[in-house]
């Protein structure tokens, strides 16, 4: 029978307090929430350790061992470690940089822990090394530049979120995310939109696929005028998701001549 168990070793708490060191964590990996460390300390306190922390040893850095799973868990339980305590751990030797990033990217798509941003944050982290890190980088900056959530990032510009978590980006056709970008970035920026308002704009601007910024530009134009119609007769546009998505429609469909008419006060 084969044996599929990962091999482990005890350390000390001096040896975990030394892996929980700033300089010692992989950069790649998500940060410590105090929160977090202590939500896993109760639950130690209740259950024991039922999975234990992994440990990496980089062959391509003189052996060297850090963090690869389990930053939280290592922290919890050094909170109630006393000095002679001993604690298991997995140990998975990596011999490059990208198979310790891949590894952890595994541990976290395969259960509960990481969030896309986590894997945003791993991937950018991964530095130059990683030949997609100008598509990281551009989606970080996206993100920066609108307020929008990573969420909403993904949802226009990339097609498999699965794999944008395993660190490879496969965009949608560039021109047409872009234009529902700027669309949505708009709307974002200029009227402060909830999630699921600027998901019926996302909707909207994949369904109408605006050929240039100038369309998008000159159709923003018409629905600020329309919502400045609104203002001054007290009221607001909807923010319904499906609703803001069809009013998009109706404006967008309309003529010259029925717009104005629209927003005349006669």
């Amino acid at each position: 029978m084969k044996h599929y168990k990962t091999p482990t070793i005890t350390i000390t708490k001096k040896e975990v307090g030394e892996l929980l060191k700033q300089e010692n964590l992989l950069p790649f990996n998500r940060k410590i929430k105090e929160s977090h460390a202590n939500g896993i300390r109760d639950s130690l306190l209740t259950y024991g350790l039922i999975k234990p922390p992994v440990l990496v040893v980089l062959k391509y850095d003189n052996d060297k061992k850090a963090i690869g799973d389990g930053q939280h868990t290592l922290t919890a339980l050094y909170s109630l470690m006393k000095s002679n305590d001993l604690v298991e751990v997995s140990v998975i030797k990596c011999n490059t940089k990208r198979d310790v990033i891949d590894l952890i990217a595994k541990l976290n798509t395969t259960g509960k822990g990481w969030v896309l941003d986590d894997f945003l944050h791993s991937w950018i982290n991964f530095g130059y090394d990683n030949e997609q890190y100008p598509n990281y980088e551009f989606i970080q900056n996206r993100m920066e530049q609108s307020g929008l959530t990573l969420d909403k990032i993904l949802s226009i510009f990339v097609k498999n979120k699965p794999k944008f978590k395993k660190g490879t980006v496969i965009f949608n056709e560039m021109i047409f995310a872009q234009t529902t970008y700027l669309l949505t970035k708009h709307f974002r920026l200029k009227y402060n939109f909830p999630s699921h308002t600027l998901s019926g704009v996302v909707g909207f601007g994949k369904s109408v696929k605006f050929q240039s910024p100038d369309n998008v530009k000159d159709f923003v134009s018409r629905v600020d005028a329309y919502i400045s119609y609104l203002k001054s007769k007290r009221q607001m546009i909807t923010q319904h998701r499906e609703n803001i998505k069809n009013k998009l429609h109706e404006l967008y469909d309309m003529n010259d001549f029925e717009f104005a008419k629209l927003i005349s006060n006669d």
